[in-house]
């Protein structure tokens, strides 16, 4: 049982203090973890301590105990981590679970110490919902900027489409049966038409206010689900892809669709820059790397002509393109979905000559980097 001082500090301790035997059970319920919890000490005295525990950490829980007495092995002894946790009422609440173990010489003790964060994954649920609405707002903001770059964008395909329509009518009204000129016209109709359709959806995509789902992924998963896509490209093109990934990155969380949609924009946006360099190795590298104590890298490098010193953020504007072809879109959106993310997407020149755009992502919390 525990000492004077500890019962005292039991008794004081704003957070649930819980006291158990190597087997589980619990034979120390502070007043803190009556009022967490909900429950007497008289009655959770002598009972296991798994009955605080949702599934399927109570599944478990006695396994890890038979674990770590058997090889010392600690996955949260004297390291801590969130868990949840299970009130006398049913309702699980986020927590934070510290465990020490005292040893004496009559047998050992775990003692727990369980900090509630039900107010601070609330508050960080409003803080996750402030950011959202605030990205929508400066996304629209952001869409008054563009207005003028889409009746430009819009107006050039509609203009093309009169010009093909007028040149049809023409042939017909002469009564010549020029069915190539007829074919040709149709086929630049419908080529306008495709190119004015993708400014709406990209448009659309832009502008949607709509929350990502996320889940815990790797890098290697990320890049790898768009691989095909990208040899695909690289090979009609042909240009070799090299890959580097770092060994054991830690994961991140994001939506994997969304982030492979910036990759593969990267990644054929390298491919176009080299397709007709001339005395350059052509050659695309997507790399990944640990960028700093809490972020990771995705890096994809090529050896194009690279970006103007005076267009290095330019080139992330909505509209702004140095293709004769492009819409100049693909840079500005990519940005938005990596910033969604809590990540930044920016450029650097290649050394030697080329360009690096460089996609940084939060990772994961320590605590749920790993299970168990």
């Amino acid at each position: 049982m525990p000492d004077t001082d500890l019962a005292a500090l039991m008794e004081a301790a704003v957070d649930a203090i819980v006291v158990i035997e190597a087997d589980g059970e619990i034979v120390a319920f502070s007043r803190g973890a009556e009022l967490m919890f909900g429950c007497a000490a008289d009655e959770m005295i002598g009972q296991n301590v798994e009955q605080l525990m949702p599934e399927p950490y109570r599944s478990g829980h006695s396994g890890y105990l038979e674990r770590y007495l058997g090889t010392g092995e600690a996955k949260i002894i004297g390291i801590g981590r969130r868990v949840e946790a299970v009130r006398r009422d049913g309702t699980v609440f986020p927590a934070w679970l510290s465990v020490g173990e005292s040893r004496s010489g009559s047998g050992g003790h775990f003692v727990g110490i369980i900090r509630d964060l039900t107010e601070e994954r609330r508050a960080e649920l409003e803080r996750h919902s402030l950011e959202t609405r605030l990205a929508h707002v400066s996304r629209l903001s952001l869409l008054g900027e563009m207005a003028a770059g889409i009746a430009h964008e819009i107006n050039q395909p509609l203009t093309a489409i009169t010009n093909y329509s007028q040149a049809a009518r023409n042939v017909l009204e002469r009564g010549a049966t020029d069915t190539e000129m007829l074919r040709t016209a149709c086929m630049g109709i419908a080529e306008q038409v495709q190119r004015a359709g993708e400014v709406i959806r990209n448009l659309r995509k832009f502008v949607r206010m709509r929350e990502i789902e996320k889940e815990r992924l790797s890098l290697e998963t990320v890049i790898g689900g768009v691989m095909t896509l990208v040899l695909a490209d690289s090979t009609h093109a042909g240009i070799g892809v090299e890959t580097g990934f770092a060994p054991g990155l830690p994961h991140i969380s994001g939506n994997a669709v969304q982030l492979q949609q910036v990759l593969l924009n990267l990644t054929r946006n390298a491919v176009d820059a080299m397709r007709d360099a001339r005395g350059r190795p052509k050659e695309l590298r997507i790399e990944t790397r640990r960028s700093g104590p809490g972020t990771v890298e995705i890096r994809v490098l090529d050896h194009g002509p690279g970006v103007p010193p005076n267009l290095e953020e330019a080139i992330f504007h909505p509209f702004f393109t140095t293709k004769q072809e492009g819409l100049g879109v693909g840079l500005a959106i990519s940005r938005s979905i990596v910033e969604a993310h809590g990540g930044r997407l920016g450029y650097d020149d290649r050394p030697g000559g080329g360009s690096t755009f460089i996609v940084t992502l939060p990772i994961l919390a320590d605590g749920d980097q790993e299970d168990g």
